[in-house]
């Protein structure tokens, strides 16, 4: 069972989802639990800081797309910091950082990459 690390803070309506360690299938529900619950509040951004995941497989881009597809159909922004190359090749050879709001970092939420 690989371990995930879930950090959150709110600032200004702006709710970041800071994850370290390895998103996969044994950890995602854990995630994706959190995320249900910074939605219940109807916020108006949510940032997935991915930039402290070691390794994420195709559990972890099912959970991002998923959240992205409800922020779309909610009128929420869901903007993501992309982790390093190891967890950002999935979204590349999958060319769903094509579609995905990509930002630099959690306090730069300008127009997305």
């Amino acid at each position: 069972m690989s371990a995930i690390e879930v950090e959150t803070a709110e600032r200004d309506g702006v709710h970041t989802l800071a994850l370290q360690g390895e998103l996969d299938i044994s950890n995602a529900h854990e995630v994706e639990r959190e995320l249900y619950r910074i939605e219940a509040t109807v916020p108006s951004t949510i940032v997935l800081d991915l930039r402290g995941l070691r390794f994420m497989d195709s559990t972890g881009l099912r959970l991002v797309v998923a959240a992205d597809a409800r922020a779309r159909d909610r009128g929420w922004r869901l903007a993501v910091v992309p982790g390093p190359d190891a967890v950002h090749r999935v979204f590349q050879i999958t060319f769903v950082d094509k579609r995905l709001d990509f930002v630099p970092s959690p306090d730069e939420l300008g127009a997305g990459t």
